[in-house]
Order: structure tokens, then sequence, then C-alpha cells
């Protein structure tokens, strides 16, 4: 039996299930690069797997630079996919079977004020220049995600209905639970996004429904997001992370700096439980002691 072929008809059935088109996405991506793997080592046939030969192409994978994340995303498609496989009495025994997960190091990935402001500037000075689409939407991007914190997810999802101007709202929807939350929004921000719209409006016959789209009018994906990043990471050389998640990082840390409480700050960045919020006191501790040097309470008593 063709080891694609069954991809494919596990796919099919992921997606009859009721998969979610991005993890549908990250299978189909995990799949084209195990194939190619695969390819490489003259395997084709779903007999001639095993979870020797599992725990081989994920070592490569390491060696190839993949870190822990990286490492337990592929390790957990695969393992999905061999449940699917021993579930459906296709394989007896897990391609993952004693295969284990690498310790991740979850301290945040944060970038720089010094490669943000860069960033900002760099955007700015093209936006002038420039004028283009491109130019406008990338340099409204970068300020809506640092002056919100929002995930890649939520705000791939947002659309122009979810920004309450005179409220100063923006809506966020969770497809998970289906509920919805909301977050404030700046003046500062909401004057750039007002610039933003003005400049859709006046380009595009018909107002697109998403808040990023591309010169198409079509929503800016995830996988579109991600290139961005990566191209001006590498454009500018950057030193430190950059990525939506190192703007949301950034945004948590902000906030603690400067004098936000712990309950505030998870309100704000919408995790689901207050320890979360906690590990950052912990990892950008360093900043905050300049924050307590200057704001002691002993500083006006000794």
């Amino acid at each position: 039996m063709l080891i694609e072929s069954i991809q494919k008809e596990f796919l099919a059935d992921k997606k009859y299930e009721g998969l979610k088109r991005n993890s549908l996405v990250a299978y189909e991506t995990f799949f084209k690069n195990w194939n190619q793997w695969l390819h490489r080592q003259n395997i084709e046939h779903l007999e001639e797997l095993n979870p020797r030969l599992s725990k081989k192409y994920l070592m490569d994978c390491v060696e190839k630079g993949n870190n822990a994340g990286t490492h337990n995303t592929k390790l957990k498609l695969l393992r999905s996919f061999s449940k699917w496989l021993v579930e459906e009495g296709i394989v007896k025994e897990m391609l993952t079977q004693n295969i284990k997960a690498q310790k991740e190091d979850h301290k945040p990935k944060i970038v720089s004020t010094d490669d943000l402001k860069l960033v900002l500037s760099t955007l700015r000075r093209n936006r002038r220049r420039d004028d283009t689409f491109t130019s406008r939407r990338n340099y409204a991007l970068i300020l809506f995600l640092t002056g919100t914190g929002l995930r890649i997810k939520e705000l791939e999802r947002l659309t122009w209905a979810d920004i309450d101007f005179q409220d100063s709202l923006i809506r966020i929807n969770e497809s998970k639970s289906r509920k919805q939350q909301s977050v404030p929004l700046s003046e500062a921000l909401s004057r750039e996004l007002l610039d933003w719209r003005l400049f859709l409006e006046r380009k595009f016959e018909k107002m697109p429904l998403s808040l990023f789209v591309t010169e198409k009018g079509e929503p800016f994906s995830r996988n579109g997001m991600q290139n961005f990043f990566k191209r001006l990471k590498k454009k500018l050389g950057l030193q430190s992370d950059f990525s939506p998640h190192a703007l949301r990082a950034y945004f948590i840390k902000e906030l603690l700096k400067n004098g936000g409480n712990l309950r505030e700050v998870q309100l704000l960045a919408r995790h689901s439980k207050i320890t979360v919020t906690q590990l950052y006191i912990g990892y950008f501790a360093h900043e905050l002691k300049d924050s307590l040097d200057t704001n002691n309470p002993l500083n006006d008593l000794i």
C-alpha cells in the first residue's frame, strides 16, 4: 500500500470529521516534508514503516536544525496519524512506539526594543517614500500586533466588523469555544486603523471584509504574515526573535514593566490562567528590576 495514498485517505477522513483548515494544512505540510525524506530513503510503501524508521526521521530533522518545539510538533502529528492507522486496522503497532518528546524551553521569544524601533522606522520610511499598498499594510500590521498583543490566529480571523471605533474595542471570536472577548483599542492605534481603512476604501470598489488583505483584496493568510516576518528579519539583520508571537511577548512584557498588575495583564493577554502571566515576570526580571529601582517605595523613605 502506497504511503501517499493512505495519507490522502487520512486527510479526507479528518476533513469529514470537521478538522479545522489550519490543522489540515499542518498535516499536509508535515506529510510533504516526511515524504521527501522517505523518498530519499527509497521508501514508498506503508509496510516498510516502523518505529525505528520514525525515530531516524525525527533525529535527522533535529540534525538539520529543528528545535525541540518543531520536533515535538512533528512527533505529535506522526503519532496522530499512527493512531489512526491502528484504529482503522491498517497496521498493528504504533509507528511512534517508545519515541519520547524532547524537553522544550518555554521561555517566550521576544523582539528587542532596538530591533522593533528599527523595523518601525524602516517601514515608516518605506511608506513615506513609496506609499505603496504593501508599505502601508505592513506598517499598520506591525503597529496593530504590537499595540494589541493579539495572537496571529486571532488576527487572521479579524474583520472590520470586529473593530468598534465608537467604543474603542476590538472583538475577538474564539473559534473553538465560540466565545467572544474584547480588548481595548488605543487612540493611537485607532487613528492608524482609520487611515488604513480609508486607503482600502479608495483602492477597492468593494471594501474587503478582512482587516489585513493582499493587493487582490483577499485575506492576508497566516503563512503570508509569517513569510513577511521572516523576510524582514533577514533583510534588516535583526538579532532578536521577530515574529507575531515575539510582538505579543513584547506587548505583555511592556505592560508588566510599566506597572500593569497581573490581573489586568492576564485579561489583556487573554491568558486562561494567571500562572502563565506570572511566568513573564521571571523571564524579564532583569528589566523589571529597573522599574523597581525607579519606583521603589523606599526611595522616599531612606
